[in-house]
């Protein structure tokens, strides 16, 4: 299963640029093409997550066209 890998590295990218700031969701642009399970990579996520700045983030899905995967953008929680 690559999702796990995938996610592993989705996670890695959006912690590294989000640094302390806690993530609130995360956007990632699918094609149709892309080999990409989208219930195993929500799967995983939650997992990954565990423990990170993006623990509790959701996970999103647009569509995208051909192979495309990216991670299309991330927002932050708002602190109080």
């Amino acid at each position: 299963m690559h999702e796990l890998g995938l996610t592993r590295n989705i996670v890695a990218i959006v912690s590294e640029h989000a640094g302390a700031r806690a993530v609130k969701r995360v956007q990632l642009a699918v094609g149709p093409h892309a080999c990409v399970e989208r219930q195993a990579l929500t799967f995983c996520f939650d997992m990954v997550a565990a423990g990170t700045v993006l623990e509790g983030a959701d996970l999103d899905f647009i569509e995208a066209e051909g192979d495309t995967f990216k991670i299309r953008e991330y927002e932050f929680r708002e602190e109080a």
